[in-house]
């Protein structure tokens, strides 16, 4: 049985919607937690992103996209946390 190759742009998206949720949780925003669907669906999402065959492997892209929002968010909070310290 031959899986549906996930996208670039489709599975960022996802990943996206699962990272907005993580990082309102860790804000202590109103969020509910992941339920066990949500979870294995976003991990099964990213794991058969990195393991589809060429050209359609993505491991590499969504680790530097990834690599890339976290910078961002951990820059920002930082320079929050900074600001209102100051």
């Amino acid at each position: 049985m031959e899986r549906t190759t996930i996208e670039l742009d489709q599975g960022w998206d996802y990943m996206q919607k699962g990272i907005t949720k993580l990082k309102n949780i860790l804000e202590g925003l109103q969020e509910p937690p992941f339920s066990s669907e949500e979870y294995m669906m976003l991990y099964t999402t990213i794991y058969n992103m990195c393991t589809q065959k060429p050209p359609h492997d993505y491991s590499q892209q969504l680790y530097d996209k990834y690599q890339e929002y976290f910078e961002e968010y951990i820059t920002s909070t930082v320079r929050n946390i900074a600001i209102i310290l100051s």
